[in-house]
Formats: structure tokens, C-alpha cells, sequence
């Protein structure tokens, strides 16, 4: 493998995107060096902050509707119905895990993903799949939010705006599944950080070479599942190649939710060990990149972006 050059957004395309430039890029070359740009916005939130002078956080609330919301990423048709394969959802859902929703701008649709909170310093700090702030097509994600604990259209600790997407250079250049994780710093929501009001999930590595169970959570929504709550998998993760595997049936949806050790069902929190990042045709088969030194070191980059 090439080392890849490390990369930047110029600043002209920043400005296009999120009308303001801001991109950040470490000291480090290749593959695993860290880059991030401001959340970008859209053309039509960027018009209403402007027509109806609403701040950012305002502006992305009332793009993201409840309408928006319930069929974000799904196929022409509507939602379909619960079918008995998708099992029981989680009764109470985990604060500390929750539903992203974001325009892919490649695109021109809304899509939805899973994301959980990190208990990093900052305590504003989201770990998700780096597709999910990141698109194939070679454009970041807009009108990027996060819902802790959305169930069936309840928002019960509001919709917090993402600020900053950071991810590998790696997937932004070459797509590389091993690297296809992402972490976004959201902005407070009355002055208190997202941590401070739903708690956080520990993070740690070396679990790459290990077998034991995890719990995964997310928001499938492909069928069987409605995509509108919580669903979970308590399996066996081993290595598979540089990645880990579980065998667990959540669709698609359930990108970029958690993978944690030691979950407590009491609390809702764990150990980041991982994030769903892919599943097999079947929708047999999870696959989450191993949170590894380079993981650990993106998220302690990504907490101190401003």
C-alpha cells in the first residue's frame, strides 16, 4: 500500500459548502493521519439562516422536521412494517447511544446512521463510521445532528448540531475499510455539553485479538426493522483479518452504532470497542474496523477541535 498524501479541503470549497472556511488537518502523513472540516451545511439551511436570520443550531432544527426525520434513508414506499424477525426492540433506550441524520450532499437525500456518545473531556465528542460523515462519492456530509435515545419520533434530549467532522485520511482518499470510523465534536445545547446531560461510553483498544461478547446497538431500518428505535445484538466478537465480526442481524441503519464491552442495560453505557461499519448481502454478518492506537489517537484529536 502507497503512503497517501495527508488530506486537506481547500478553502474555496469550504466556503461553497458551510459559507465560513475551516478545515483541520494533523502533523501526521498517510493513511491514518486525521482530518476534519467544520459541519458543513446546506444551500437551503445556509438561505434560511440568512432570510430568516436564524442561528446555525436554529436553522438545522427546522430543516430537520419530523417528517424528514421518519424517512430518512429509506426507499421509495414509506416505512415497512415490524416484522417479527427483527425481534424486540430495547424497552428503554440507551441515552448514550442515538440516531444521526444527516443530507448526503452527493447525493441530494437524507440519510440516517447511529452514533454514541464518548465520555471524552471535551464531553461533546460522538463516535460514529466514517462513511457516515463521509461520502463515497467524495463529499462530506451536511446538516449533520444527532438524537440521543430517539424512539419513534421522541427526541427526549433534544437534537444536538454536529460542529466538526473528523475522520482518517484513508477513508476520505482511498475508501479503506480499516479506517472507516469517524468521530464528531456537536455543539453545547444551553451551555451544558452533551455528556453533561446523557452520560458517555468509555473508549479503549486491544480488543483486536481478542474473542468475547459485545453488545451492538443501533437503528437498522432496512426490513425487518421500522429504523425508528433502538435494537441490539449480544454476541461473540472475534478478528476477521484487520477487522472484528459478529454474527448479527441488524440492516442497514445500524452504521456507525457501538460496539461496547462491559454493557450495563442499567445505565447504557460501556467500553467503545468498535463501530458497525458494513454487513454481508445476507444481513448475516457485522464488521466493525478494530479501535486500535491510531482509533485513539483520531478521538483525542478530534476532542480538542474548538
Amino acid at each position: 500500500m502507497t503512503v497517501a498524501e495527508r488530506f486537506t479541503v481547500p478553502a474555496s470549497i469550504l466556503i461553497a459548502l458551510t459559507g465560513c472556511p475551516g478545515a483541520a488537518a494533523s502533523g501526521t502523513e498517510g493513511p491514518r493521519a486525521p482530518v476534519a472540516v467544520r459541519a458543513p451545511l446546506s444551500a437551503e439551511v445556509l438561505r434560511a439562516m440568512t432570510r430568516d436570520r436564524l442561528s446555525p443550531d436554529a436553522a438545522v432544527a427546522a430543516y430537520w422536521t419530523a417528517g424528514r426525520m421518519r424517512v430518512a434513508g429509506r426507499p421509495p414506499g414509506g416505512a415497512p412494517p415490524v416484522s417479527r424477525r427483527a425481534g424486540a426492540p430495547l424497552g428503554i433506550a440507551g441515552r448514550t447511544v442515538g440516531k444521526v441524520f444527516f443530507r448526503d450532499a452527493a447525493h441530494g437525500r437524507d440519510f440516517s446512521c447511529s452514533a454514541a456518545v464518548v465520555a471524552g473531556p471535551s464531553m461533546s465528542l460522538l463516535a460514529t463510521a466514517g462513511h457516515c460523515v463521509y461520502d463515497a462519492g467524495g463529499t462530506w456530509h451536511q446538516n449533520w445532528i444527532f438524537v440521543p435515545a430517539y424512539d419513534r419520533g421522541r427526541r427526549p434530549y433534544g437534537v444536538w448540531r454536529a460542529t466538526w467532522l473528523a475522520t482518517f485520511t484513508g477513508w476520505t482518499a482511498r475508501k479503506e475499510p480499516d479506517l472507516d470510523v469517524a468521530f464528531v465534536k456537536v455543539a453545547a445545547m444551553d451551555g451544558r455539553p452533551l455528556a453533561g446531560v446523557v452520560g458517555g461510553n468509555g473508549i479503549r483498544g486491544g480488543f483486536s485479538s481478542r474473542t468475547r461478547p459485545v453488545t451492538v446497538v443501533g437503528y437498522p431500518f432496512l426490513p425487518p426493522y421500522p429504523g425508528d428505535r433502538q435494537y441490539q445484538c449480544r454476541r461473540v466478537a472475534e478478528p476477521a483479518g484487520h477487522r472484528l465480526r459478529m454474527a448479527c442481524p441488524l440492516t442497514t441503519g445500524a452504521s456507525g452504532g457501538p460496539w461496547l464491552d462491559g454493557y450495563d442495560p442499567a445505565t447504557g453505557r460501556g467500553d467503545l470497542v468498535g463501530v458497525t461499519t458494513n454487513t454481508d448481502l445476507a444481513n448475516t454478518t457485522l464488521w466493525s474496523p478494530p479501535f486500535d492506537d491510531g482509533v485513539l489517537a483520531l478521538s483525542r484529536w478530534a476532542d480538542r477541535l474548538p
